[in-house]
């Protein structure tokens, strides 16, 4: 697999779990259910559906009287507020409808969910403890097919159990969704994530329908594979690719080597990020092995029926196959022969696009990163409007504020500043591109950065875009030249155990642009080996790691007094690193400067004061800024007047990382579908804004004027945990 380029399509890692219950005999584990046939025929109506719920009273009432898939008849006096699930869907469906408060158990392999670990984990190897189940006393345990065989089990402890049929399609999935909410009483909440669902099927088969559909498989382990007549099936055929295994049977078969290679899949679907099964024969000898065509899904998603399964994982298939083609078409970005000229035509992350006649002489930013690049560059005099949080900037008191009046942007701002290009860094959203294009604006979305090639790829980009090529260079020159810099102070240095968290537990961990700054400033960042993007840390991991020193974006700390840092190293010796939270938090060359110089001092000081507290000084007070940056931690005053708080202007990638790939031209070209920054992320350390559970709302949702970024980083993090990720790499 080497030299494989890999573009990272949608968001948060969500960490893997080994093993599953109802995979196939003798498959490797995979780490979800796969919910297969059992003895159990269900009972069924004439369209094979389940029988239909009734109530004395009421669409959502109780008491309630149902058939499950065994034919037993359940009756629920009331609402349930004990609920425990036997496997990771039921758990899944839970959540996307709001119960999740009243769920009391659930197995190992839904440790994913947000809130999961004060439930009772009722797993026994790879089934259910039965004794688990009785001890949360549950008003209902919902059993999924692949939990079959303990039915009898627990009904005989005298607990209501109802046992869903299999779900094959989407259909089925929509069924056992709508019938999940009937049984715990939140039928309008089923029914508007069942609308998202369905309303995104749409989308992708339109996304899809005029694909060149290639050939694709999905190895479960020891030659097992997801054939015909599975909701994996589906999930693929939505996807835009045709499963070679459809036509070799049905559910889970097992496929001999000479089958695979007389498939020949052109695509491999898998669920690790190394791809390491092509490297293995039969699929190293397939086209896809050769190639080096693979698609890694979330396996908590592919593999569970659940409505959040199908969402994710459709459109992580899809935008990845339709990037795979994109790249293997060879587009490429042309300036009319001109090094730095115009006409333009290049394409953005969303693989639209876009041509611009003349040098833009009004643009408009939607996030402060792409300001502070245009400021970098020399552009600022042409910038017409910017969003609050670039406030920090000299000179954006006499620029339009194009944010709406809670989080995201204006629309109605933005078309106001009557722009000759729009800046969108990819923590707008997408969907925020395209309602801005709705407005016959010419539009650019990048993709994430998640190191400092990536953020030179961006600044190269962004100068190209306004004709400030050679400032561009030269800022990347500066940035270069501080990190080899800063490389060389360091490299003789101990490197001190660092972490930065985010506040709510949640901390910077691997694959992310903060990661990297860590790095290059001295330190080894303890939550690389965490997981990947923004996950949370619980306390015991948090004293486990024990860094030596924290990374902080305000002068008087309190994150370390408070527990579990008060216990670590760095709270013990008082040891923490103050950084400029504007730089930190945003991916451009002035914020890799000023960061990774005053960590690396801070390092220093640290070590040369044997363990004394080490406060490094903000890098808006660094020698190195020029005046076009500003020299205060505050911002000043938009043009509505309002005060903008520097803790809300981060730009922290919160829904998956995903990165730039440099085409010939040096162009970022993944597509997206999902916010991979945020203005709002994580602004204190030692506070964030948890909100409430956003597993249902798209971040993608705008009304006429505005566009809804999350507010705060509580529930961008929260979004985070719906979704999955892809990567499509080629070989060279």
């Amino acid at each position: 697999m080497q030299n494989s380029r890999a573009i990272l399509l949608a968001v948060l890692v969500v960490t893997a779990l080994v093993g599953a219950p109802g995979t196939a005999a003798g498959a490797e584990s995979v780490g979800a259910e796969l919910e297969q046939s059992t003895d159990n025929a269900p009972s069924t109506d004439a369209d094979g559906h389940e029988p239909l719920q009734t109530a004395s009273s009421g669409t959502c009432d109780f008491p309630l009287n149902v058939t499950d898939a065994t034919g037993t008849n359940i009756s629920l006096n009331e609402r349930p507020d004990r609920i425990t699930t036997t496997n990771p869907s039921a758990a899944q469906t839970l959540w996307e409808i709001g119960a999740q408060d009243r769920v009391v158990g659930v197995t190992q392999y839904a440790g994913y969910l947000n809130g999961t670990d004060n439930k009772t984990n009722v797993s026994a190897g790879f089934g259910v403890s039965v004794e688990k189940v009785v001890a949360t006393e549950p008003d209902l345990v919902l059993a999924p097919n692949a939990s079959a065989g303990q039915v009898d089990d627990l009904r005989a402890q005298n607990l209501t159990v109802y046992h869903f049929s299999e779900a094959t399609d989407v259909d089925d999935i929509a069924a056992k969704t709508e019938r999940t909410g009937r049984l715990v009483g939140n039928c309008d909440e089923a029914a508007e994530v069942n609308d998202e669902m369905n309303e995104t099927v749409a989308n992708v088969t339109n996304q899809t329908a005029d694909f060149d559909r290639l050939g694709a498989l999905y190895p479960l382990g020891g030659g097992y594979v997801a054939a015909n007549n599975t909701f994996i099936n589906e999930m693929m055929d939505i996807g835009g690719t045709i499963n070679v295994a459809a036509s070799e049977g049905d559910g889970y078969p097992q496929l001999s080597d000479e089958v695979i290679l007389e498939t020949d899949p052109e695509l491999i679907l898998v669920t690790d990020s190394e791809a390491a099964i092509l490297d293995r024969e039969p699929y190293a000898s397939t086209t896809a092995g050769s190639q080096g065509n693979y698609v890694v899904m979330n396996e908590d998603y592919l593999n569970q029926p659940a409505p959040r399964s199908v969402i994710e994982s459709t459109k992580s298939l899809a935008t990845a196959v339709e990037k795979l083609q994109t790249e293997s078409n060879g587009e490429e970005a042309t300036d009319g022969g001109n090094t730095c000229g115009f006409p333009l035509n290049v394409t953005d992350a969303t693989g639209t696009n876009i041509t611009l006649n003349e040098r833009p002489d009004r643009i408009t930013t939607t996030n402060p990163s792409a300001a502070q690049t245009l400021w970098e560059i020399g552009a600022r005099d042409r910038v017409v409007g910017v969003t609050q949080f670039a406030g920090y900037l000299n000179g954006t008191d006499n620029k339009t504020n194009v944010s709406s009046e809670g989080f995201g942007v204006s629309v109605e701002r933005v078309v106001a500043t009557e722009p000759d290009l729009v800046l969108v860094p990819n923590a707008s959203s997408a969907g925020t591109a395209e309602t801005l294009r709705g407005q016959n604006l010419t539009v650019y979305h990048f993709s994430e950065a998640t190191d400092v090639d990536d953020i030179a790829a961006k600044t190269e980009r962004t100068g190209r875009l306004v004709g400030n090529c050679d400032e561009a260079a030269n800022i990347n020159d500066e940035m270069n030249d501080t990190v080899a810099d800063v490389e060389n102070r360091t490299s003789d240095l101990r490197r001190p155990a660092a972490l930065y968290p985010l506040g709510g537990g949640y901390v910077a961990a691997d694959e992310t642009f903060i990661n990297e700054i860590m790095h290059i400033g001295g330190t080894n960042n303890v939550a690389a080996t965490e997981g990947s993007g923004y996950p949370v840390l619980s306390d015991e991991v948090v004293l486990r790691t024990d860094p030596e020193l924290i990374i902080v974006t305000e002068s008087n700390p309190s994150i370390l007094d408070q527990e579990p840092y008060a216990s670590t190293s760095a709270g013990v010796h008082n040891n923490y690193v103050v950084l400029d939270n504007n730089y930190l938090n945003q991916p451009a060359p002035r914020s890799v400067i000023e960061s990774v110089e005053t960590l690396a001092t801070g390092v220093e000081e640290l070590q040369s004061e044997s363990g004394t507290g080490s406060r490094g000084s903000d890098s808006s007070s660094s020698s190195s800024g020029s005046d076009d940056s500003s020299s205060s931690s505050s911002g000043s005053d938009d043009s509505d007047g309002e005060n903008k708080e520097q803790s809300e202007g981060n730009e922290t990638a919160t829904d998956g990382n995903e990165t730039a790939v440099d085409t010939p031209t040096g162009e970022n070209t993944t597509a997206v579908d999902s916010d991979e920054e945020s203005d709002e992320a994580g602004g204190s350390d030692d506070t964030a804004d948890q909100g409430d559970e956003q597993d249902g709302v798209s971040a993608d949702t705008t009304d006429d004027e505005t566009e809804s970024e999350t507010p705060g980083f509580g529930f961008v993090v929260t979004a985070l945990a719906i979704l999955g990720f892809a990567y499509v790499p080629l070989r060279n």
